[in-house]
């Protein structure tokens, strides 16, 4: 069952990676989501997959109380990916220059095997995830950024890094959710320079609002609300307000999405996914056939 629904994803990526054009929702779809997407997914579930990972990530979160405390070699309890880096980089940077494959985020390299990333001097925790397989908590990484406090990586059956899946800090956001949006426009430019294909979708709160017309009739309008007006924080807490940005290159695919938890904490996420290993695979697939 599993190497079917590896040959389905192998099969997904060769459609969308040989069309002439892709609309947004199908590259979020595509960048985004599960290994057990099937090829004739329509749009509207392309978008409800996108607010489903958006609704249903804070629940994750909260029900592991994350951050997670783990414990280093030591024996001693540190946050999940805020542990000090400076003992072992020069000899990770090596480690990783040895390793075929290329750079990925974090000091990682894509297409690197469990050991191999073990080798980097990276500590890994193994957690469920029903849509992925061999997946894990990354902590003691290469190249840690303050900003993000969790780091997910997915190296498949095939063991091979193609997924790095990245949680912003929880954020004591104002209303109009200032703060994560000031984090969110920092990444937005940061991604687009590395990966270029900057595409924001933005999903806006609707609500009615009661109005008198010409006659002094009461009426009913539908009024969009704007990024980062007021009460946007809660907007996007219910799902009702919807913001993220999708960038791709040759060979990688980014999401950089908004979302807040069930106490009301903001965060981003950035999940990266390599298309180069999965068009790999994809032809592997077909040389076999």
């Amino acid at each position: 069952m599993k190497k079917f629904l590896s040959l389905s994803l192998i099969l997904f990526f060769a459609v969308i990676l040989t069309a002439r054009a892709q609309d947004n929702a199908e590259f979020y779809q595509n960048i985004l989501f599960t290994e057990e997407v099937g090829i004739d997914k329509k749009t509207a579930e392309a978008e409800a997959q996108a607010k489903k990972l958006l609704e249903a990530k804070p629940q994750s979160l909260r029900k592991n109380k994350f951050p997670e405390l783990r414990k280093s070699p030591k024996g001693r309890n540190t946050k999940s990916g805020s542990q000090p880096q400076a003992s072992t980089s020069g000899r990770n940077t090596a480690n990783a220059a040895a390793i075929e494959g290329s750079p990925a985020p974090f000091g990682l390299v894509w297409g690197a095997g469990i050991a191999e990333t073990k080798d980097l001097g990276v500590i890994l925790s193994k957690i469920d995830e029903k849509d992925y397989v061999n997946n894990f908590t990354a902590t003691h990484l290469p190249k840690p950024i303050s900003d993000f406090t969790r780091i997910d990586l997915t190296f498949g059956q095939e063991n091979e890094l193609w997924r790095i899946l990245a949680y912003g800090k929880l954020i004591d956001d104002d209303k109009d959710a200032s703060k994560v949006l000031t984090l969110y426009k920092i990444y937005y430019k940061l991604l687009n320079k590395k990966y270029g294909g900057a595409e924001e979708h933005f999903t806006p709160q609707v609500l009615e609002v009661e109005k008198k017309d010409a006659r002094g009739k009461t009426v009913t309008e539908k009024v969009e609300q704007p990024m980062g007006g007021d009460n946007f924080l809660e907007a996007l807490q219910s799902g009702e307000a919807v913001l993220y940005a999708t960038f791709q290159n040759k060979e990688v695919g980014a999401a950089l999405a908004v979302s807040v938890d069930g106490d009301g904490k903001s965060y981003i996420v950035i999940d990266y996914k390599n298309i180069k290993i999965l068009q790999a695979r994809e032809n592997k697939a077909l040389e076999a056939l």
